[in-house]
């Protein structure tokens, strides 16, 4: 852990002259270079050693020759004595008095100086507390705290002013000057944060949102302590802030310079866009969330990454215009401008939009009226079948086949359907067929297909079928009626002088004969055998008429039922093609 949190103290903190060389912030001159050959032949007999005054937490103490000839050299330095000067403790704490504190500035143990120097050392020790409390809730916290004790430290004008006085009594050559001061104090609170801003830029590396949301929203509450917390925030997101822009700038420009400009390549470029725009969704949607997590909703860096994105789905919005997709094109600048809202972005992409929609609006009208087309062409050919060779048109005497009437006129093809009748006397008797077809000139036609009959052609049809199977069985049944009442009308026959009913019915005699009864007297056995042969023979007759009848009109409906079922497989299309057609009208 301590490892761990050493890797996010500053330089300025872990190589500190005043802790290299384990002197007090207020030491001479003459004290540092003492302490300096100390530490040289500490250092040379392999004596040093780590105490409690080198506070652990800042890391590692170096102390080799070359760290110890630099320390004294920063301290030789005037702005870079006053910066190590702020960064260390005045208060040195004394070992052998059971760690009492003890102050060894020049102003006086009571004086302004002390009390100043004691406000600076427990801003200070808060500050390095906070490097030992991590960077989850409490970390964050801490820092915080810390942070606006040191900036209430570093606004009081006496902590200042002990400052330079122990540059100016310490013997150094040259001193500090009050510019050199006024620079640090401008900058302390900064310095004071650096631990906290490479924890930041680290969590953002590692894509640690949660570290980073944390720092983020540490360094909002702090804003109120000066315009540092600001240009910290934004140090810490803009390397994420960059790296997003340029992924956008990437995919926009890879689109845009696929896309082809020429006549023919809308199909193309359509490919192109998609492609383009699959990336958005899946490379640049996600990297802006992740941007947006870490920022404040109203921060000027996120208002920079949603200005980007908008305009990356903008530009691939533009491209699609060269896909002949202007609905798409329309869709997404909305989107975009969506995106880019409260921000400069937003007047380029209504611009564009506003160009697009004219476009839109014409694509719109020619898309439906090209579909309203196809469901036309559809209803028209859509039934068609191919023929191998035109139907014949002759008529002798009246007599034959002719085509009558016109509807579904096509004015690209100038075809039409129309049926073809069996006619007598040229009056239509029944449809036989329906075909689309060109009147080349006169009775001349160009058949371009078959259709199938119409619901009102089958009715005719139908009702024709039915006339004529009604014809067919009345010339059957109408002779079997007569054949029957011949067949039982009486019959007389004479036998001698006296007549008989051969039906058995009394009968009298046409010259006043003796009526007898038909159970007395008896036909002769010629007669019987010649009534019993014709009644046989009609009968064999009829049977033979009636199987006939039967058996056309078994043909009849056999070439009927695929008439039927084709009607009917039309008549659902058309429902169907009629249905689709309100849904787009609508």
């Amino acid at each position: 852990m301590e490892g761990e949190l050493a890797m996010f103290v500053p330089d300025g903190l872990r190589a500190n002259a005043y802790r290299v060389l384990r002197l007090s912030a207020d030491a001479t001159l003459s004290e540092i270079h003492k302490a300096a050959a100390s530490m040289r032949r500490e250092a040379a007999l392999g004596l040093a050693k780590t105490s409690k005054v080198d506070i652990s937490v800042l890391g590692k103490v170096p102390r080799t020759e070359a760290d110890i000839r630099t320390a004294v050299g920063r301290l030789s330095n005037p702005a870079l004595r006053l910066n190590d000067r702020v960064f260390w403790f005045h208060v040195a704490r004394k070992q052998e008095n059971h760690g009492a504190p003890a102050f060894t500035g020049m102003a006086g143990p009571l004086g302004l100086s002390q009390k100043a120097a004691r406000s600076h050392d427990k801003a200070l020790r808060g500050l390095f507390a906070a490097f030992a409390a991590g960077l989850d809730d409490f970390g964050a916290e801490a820092w915080v705290r810390a942070l606006r004790v040191w900036h209430k430290m570093v606004s009081d004008d006496d902590y200042w002013a002990l400052v330079l006085d122990l540059d100016e009594r310490g013997g150094f050559e040259p001193i500090g000057l009050p510019s050199d001061l006024d620079a640090l104090r401008g900058d302390a609170l900064r310095l004071a944060a650096d631990g906290l801003i490479m924890a930041g830029r680290d969590a953002l590396v590692r894509r640690d949102a949660s570290i980073v949301s944390r720092i983020v929203a540490a360094l909002e509450e702090l804003a109120d302590t000066g315009p540092w917390a600001a240009i910290a925030l934004k140090d810490i997101a803009s390397p994420a802030v960059e790296q997003f822009q340029a992924s956008c700038r990437a995919v926009c420009e890879e689109c845009s310079s696929n896309i082809g400009r020429e006549q023919d390549a809308a199909e193309r470029n359509r490919t192109i866009c998609d492609a383009a725009l699959e990336r958005f969704r899946g490379e640049i949607e996600p990297a802006l969330n992740e941007v947006i997590q870490i920022l404040p909703p109203d921060h000027e860096l996120a208002q920079q990454a949603h200005e980007e994105a908008a305009l990356c789905l903008s530009s691939i919005a533009t491209d699609y215009t060269w896909a002949d997709d202007f609905i798409t094109s329309e869709q997404l600048h909305e989107e975009a401008l969506e995106l880019a809202k409260d921000t400069l972005g937003a007047i380029r992409i209504e611009d564009r939009l506003a160009q697009v929609r004219d476009s839109v609006r014409k694509q719109r009208a020619f898309g439906l009226a090209q579909v309203r087309d196809s469901v036309r062409k559809q209803r028209v050919f859509g039934a068609l079948k191919p023929i191998s060779s035109a139907p014949s048109l002759n008529t002798i005497n009246g007599v034959g086949f002719r085509l009558y009437g016109n509807s579904d006129y096509d004015a690209e093809t100038q075809s039409y359907a129309t049926t073809r009748y069996f006619v007598a006397l040229f009056i239509p008797i029944f449809p036989v067929g329906r075909y689309r077809v060109v009147d080349v000139s006169g009775n001349r036609y160009r058949f371009l297909g078959k259709l199938p009959l119409r619901k009102g052609d089958r009715w005719h049809l139908s009702i024709v079928v039915v006339a004529i199977v009604a014809i067919v069985l009345s010339s059957l049944i109408i002779p079997s009626q007569d054949a029957g009442f011949s067949s039982t009308s009486p019959r007389r026959s004479s036998y001698g002088r006296e007549t008989y009913d051969v039906s058995g019915a009394p009968s009298t005699s046409t010259e006043g004969s003796t009526t007898v009864s038909g159970d007395t007297a008896e036909p002769q056995p010629a007669q019987q055998r010649s009534y019993d042969h014709s009644r046989t023979t009609e009968l064999d007759g009829l049977k033979s008429r009636i199987e006939a009848g039967r058996s056309q009109i078994s043909i009849l409906e056999a070439h009927l039922q695929p008439v039927s079922d084709e009607l009917k497989g039309l008549d659902t299309d058309i429902r169907a093609l009629d249905s689709e057609l309100r849904s787009l009208e609508r």
